[in-house]
């Protein structure tokens, strides 16, 4: 595998808050409070302007968690955009599966099921046959699962798991 040096490096930079937002924080060591609250004024301006423009997007824990889970299932490179930073270990085992319910579900020309789930209008595919018989409706609960080498499982209304990739 091959890394592009901008995934691939590690500085300490990277842990740095955006300019703009550091610009607010270093206003408080402005020791004339009069300047203080015009230093206040003009950066936090300038912050509303970039978040208005969407240079800078803010985030809570709870929308950053929502998007983590919402991106179930797909490969992404190893940013800190999401939570994916080291101290971060408890919010990594959080997503090792997803539990929602089939909105919808058909089958392509091999037999193969095409899942659509709730969860973000998802669409997961089978990709090998199954010896047993599963059967998956509008409707039912399925458990996604991560399984080795980067695959997935699914169990359809806690029957046997078939195997599936994210396709959209």
């Amino acid at each position: 595998m091959i890394a592009t040096p901008a995934l691939a490096r590690d500085d300490k930079e990277d842990d740095a808050p955006p300019a703009i937002f550091q610009a607010v924080i270093d206003c408080k060591d402005v020791s004339d409070p009069t300047a203080r609250l015009a230093c206040y004024d003009e950066k936090v301006a300038a912050l509303e302007s970039a978040q208005a423009s969407k240079q800078v997007v803010v985030a809570d824990r709870e929308q950053i968690k929502k998007a983590r889970r919402g991106l179930f299932g797909f490969s992404l490179p190893k940013i800190k955009l999401f939570g994916g930073g080291d101290d971060d270990k408890d919010e990594k085992e959080e997503f090792k599966e997803l539990t929602t319910k089939i909105k919808s579900v058909r089958q392509n020309y091999r037999g193969l099921y095409i899942i659509t789930i709730e969860e973000g209008d998802a669409v997961w595919e089978q990709t090998e046959k199954s010896r047993y018989s599963v059967r998956a409706r509008s409707g039912d609960e399925i458990i996604i699962k991560r399984a080795s080498l980067g695959s997935y499982k699914a169990n359809i209304k806690g029957g046997r798991a078939i195997r599936v990739r994210r396709v959209r």
